[in-house]
């Protein structure tokens, strides 16, 4: 927790360790997609689930992992770990005495089938007025594709939708 205090990085921006991780993960072959559904498990039964996109993982052909979560406060984009998410998943199921994290594997459905065995080329962020990056949305660049990741106007969780690129951006 000190460390926290002493990280000069405002609320709003990415750390400098999350970027350098970020870079890492540039020019690496696609080879899974999964999605963490974070479910309300404490509605009654008539009522209609409630349910939001809790963390996007993306594997690449490293065998290394990039977790992208929204945060159990919604309110920035965060680079999160595999044992953060299974502490996250066990503290719920706990809580609900039911599991309240539900796995999605997305690699072949929807636009990911297209971005499975492709490279990332970059991962676009815009730029905060201190000259770091902000942390409400980034862009998965794979070429000709951009996925953007981002946090919802209204609502919780993450939202992704794809844009088109042109050749030259």
């Amino acid at each position: 927790n000190q460390g926290q205090h002493e990280d000069p990085t405002p609320s709003a921006c990415f750390r400098r360790e999350e970027v350098s991780l970020f870079q890492s993960f540039e020019n690496q072959t696609l080879i899974e997609v999964n999605y963490y559904l974070w479910l309300d498990v404490t509605l009654a039964a008539s009522e209609r689930p409630y349910r939001f996109l809790y963390a996007l993982e993306l594997v690449f052909e490293s065998g290394e992992a990039l977790l992208l979560s929204s945060g159990e406060d919604s309110e920035a984009i965060r680079v999160i770990s595999a044992e953060v998410l299974l502490e996250t998943a066990t503290r719920l199921q706990q809580l609900h005495g039911q599991p309240t994290i539900q796995r999605i594997q997305r690699s072949r459905q929807g636009f990911w089938t297209e971005l499975v065995g492709k490279k990332l080329a970059a991962i676009q962020l815009a730029r905060h007025e201190s000259g770091l990056y902000l942390n409400e949305a980034l862009m998965l660049d794979f070429g000709t594709t951009g996925i953007v990741v981002e946090l919802p106007e209204v609502g919780e969780g993450l939202e992704i939708r794809e844009v088109y690129l042109s050749a030259g951006s």
